[in-house]
């Protein structure tokens, strides 16, 4: 079952994360690393905006002051250790991390036998750690998930999951997930879709 990335029941029972910098955004739809329109993911949920997955990190300025949105909603949690499931994740956290106050250590996933492993030169910096897991995208979750399964049985405690843009559920493995473009743009079921109510043409993304 999908759920919305961002809480809107109309009820006024959750309240949407506090919103990314507009002119962070407009930077990045000048770049053409955000578009706008009707977009289907693979989690099967629809939304109004698309990242471009490879290039979105590219520019140092921009992905410095994503990190930097992140980082701040984190700022009195106390981390110790950002973790990244994903190659597409590892720069992101750098940033994060840099921004931190005190900066927390970097830790990045390691593909093992089809798995995602910690390396073990690395545990030292999970085991009883306040950690924060950090990924560019959540498509499906499966990967945090795993990933979150990783940090807890070498003793690390998850402390928060952090993204550009969130396509799942807004809560992976137990904790909630904070996605900075889901406060611009919401994501909703197919069967739900305000879009797809209204005919506009849909353009399904790969990922």
């Amino acid at each position: 079952m999908l759920f919305f990335a961002v809480a809107l029941d109309g009820r006024g029972s959750e309240q949407r994360p506090e919103a990314m910098d507009p002119y962070i955004l407009l930077d990045l739809k000048r770049d053409g690393l955000v578009r706008e329109g009707h977009f289907a993911y693979r989690s099967g949920c629809h939304s109004g905006v698309l990242l471009d997955r490879d290039r979105l990190l590219s520019d140092p300025v921009a992905a410095g002051h994503m990190g930097y949105a992140l980082a701040k909603h984190f700022f009195v949690d106390k981390i110790e250790t950002v973790a990244a499931p994903s190659i597409w994740g590892a720069g992101l956290a750098q940033w994060v991390a840099h921004f931190l106050d005190p900066k927390a250590k970097i830790v990045y996933a390691t593909p093992k036998n089809g798995e995602v492993t910690i390396a073990g030169g690395l545990e030292d910096l999970i085991r009883e750690r306040r950690v924060l897991v950090v990924d560019n995208m959540i498509i499906s979750g499966e990967t945090l998930r795993n990933f979150v399964g990783t940090i807890e049985r070498l003793g690390g405690e998850v402390i928060g999951m952090a993204t550009l843009w969130n396509s799942a559920e807004p809560e992976i493995a137990g904790h909630p997930v904070y996605a900075l473009l889901n406060t611009h743009y919401d994501v909703y079921p197919e069967e739900r879709c305000p879009r797809c109510a209204a005919g506009e043409p849909v353009t399904v993304v790969p990922y």
